[in-house]
């Protein structure tokens, strides 16, 4: 009799995206992988958080200039 294989289990457990951003500018900081956001990228990001929370406290639109 011929045995059947078991079908393999796949564990699609999702990881925290702040740890997952962590070890990987860990890792590029190590040589281990390349930069996945790039600076002007991450200051970008910044304004926009920083205006939405100024637009908020004001009622008003900001509008950005963004490189």
């Amino acid at each position: 009799m011929e045995r059947k294989e078991e079908p393999e289990i796949v564990h699609n457990e999702k990881q925290e995206p702040l740890l997952l951003e962590i070890q990987s500018f860990l890792g590029a900081i190590e040589g281990k992988n390349s930069i996945v956001v790039k600076a002007q990228q991450a200051v970008n990001v910044t304004k926009i958080a920083e205006a939405a929370l100024l637009s908020s406290q004001k009622g008003i639109p900001i509008y950005l200039d963004l490189k």
